[in-house]
């Protein structure tokens, strides 16, 4: 249940505040200048009006998710930090004895609270009282990409089947014993996905009829998981059972990291002014356009783009010329001079100076075509 209403309770403590957060500490500054009260109404339909435990403030639960990025921590640091820092208190509204949330409801608040149009609002309301105050001036926005890694772990669709299977045959073994007998035999280590992908078929397809009837519920999720997955466009793409949206990609030919990419443009105050969140893999370039026309509708006058080489393309400078728009970028010869690849969604990694397939892999190595190297012999 959430109460829009604020219930201040006065502190014989708060004048604490005054004496250890001093007036230039950047937690002051922006408590003063950003009104975060538009969170509350934002997020309501989250929340169940007449029912239930009174929730945590969404103001106060977003202010600490802020406070997790500004300073880059964890939710376990960030929670022992408010408990000791003043300042990170003062920012959020506590009194000086109040103690914190749990770690556990800043990962239940970003889960089920916090959806990708309602980060788009939130983003947009921030812009616009940072233009009504003047701390926007520029025409022109900065735009990269940065790499956010995930605590997952990276496996195959092969280890990942292979894992699922062994799951439900262990449930199956500790509640229908009997069962055990129509398991199908399982394939070699040195199994391909094809080979796991028949296994894993013919183990729920036997026993499946019991386990759904009267078997226990872990053993039914675990078959309906294994069910769904084999169903899914996901069998030959998914890279982790945890995050099954995390990616491989690139940042340097040797190096690669899993986990997602965020696309963002920033005024040149250093205010943030769009974003998009994408798998690692995702072409930089191919989400300019979007970014851009966050910036536009959150009231940003945007007359200049400047970005590096993944940025002009033919697709994202006819974009801008169509919107009066200068792109400020140096340009890569390997991108202006190369053919279309959009329809097999191969495209140039420009940080790794290789091709990458949609799964996230770089060429080992590229050719001269036949035409491009008539032309270089010729004199």
């Amino acid at each position: 249940m959430l109460r829009l209403s604020k219930q201040q309770r006065i502190s014989e403590y708060a004048g604490l505040y005054d004496l250890v957060v001093a007036k230039d500490h950047i937690l002051r500054k922006i408590k003063d200048n950003i009104d975060f009260s538009f969170v509350n109404p934002m997020l309501k339909e989250g929340y169940c009006e007449h029912f239930g435990r009174p929730a945590k403030e969404p103001e106060m639960m977003f202010k600490q998710e802020f406070l997790k990025k500004l300073y880059d921590l964890s939710d376990e640091a960030l929670i022992q930090n408010v408990r000791v820092n003043m300042a990170y208190k003062y920012f959020l509204g506590l009194n000086p004895e109040d103690e914190p949330v749990c770690s556990s409801l800043m990962t239940k608040f970003r889960k089920t609270r916090i959806t990708e149009d309602i980060l788009e609002e939130m983003l947009a309301e921030t812009v616009r009282q940072a233009i009504d105050k003047g701390l926007i001036k520029s025409r022109m926005i900065i735009v990269d990409a940065t790499h956010s890694k995930t605590s997952a772990k990276h496996q195959t669709p092969t280890q990942i089947l292979r894992h699922l299977t062994k799951n439900l045959r262990k449930e199956v073994y500790c509640t229908q014993f009997e069962l055990s007998s129509k398991f199908p035999d399982k394939p070699l280590e040195t199994a391909d996905l094809s080979e796991e992908i028949l296994y894993s078929q013919k183990l729920i397809n036997a026993i499946r009829q019991a386990v759904e009837e009267n078997g226990s519920p872990k053993a039914k999720k675990a078959l309906s998981k294994i069910d769904n997955l084999l169903k899914s466009d996901k069998i030959k793409e998914i890279q982790s059972l945890v995050d099954e949206d995390a990616r491989i990609g690139h940042k340097i030919e040797d190096m690669s990291f899993f986990g997602y990419k965020t696309h963002i443009a920033m005024a040149e105050e250093r205010i943030i002014t769009g974003l998009e969140v994408t798998t690692r893999e995702a072409f930089d370039g191919a989400h300019l356009e979007k970014i851009v026309e966050q910036s536009r509708e959150s009231g940003v006058v945007v007359e200049e783009v400047c970005g590096d080489t993944a940025y002009p393309t033919k697709d994202n400078l006819r974009f801008a010329k169509q919107n009066n728009i200068k792109v400020i970028a140096k340009l890569n010869p390997t991108l202006s001079n190369t053919i279309n690849r959009e329809e097999s969604n191969f495209f140039f990694n420009k940080d790794a100076n290789a091709y990458q397939c949609p799964a996230g892999h770089l060429s080992i190595k590229s050719t001269e075509t036949a035409e491009n190297a008539r032309a270089i012999e010729t004199p």
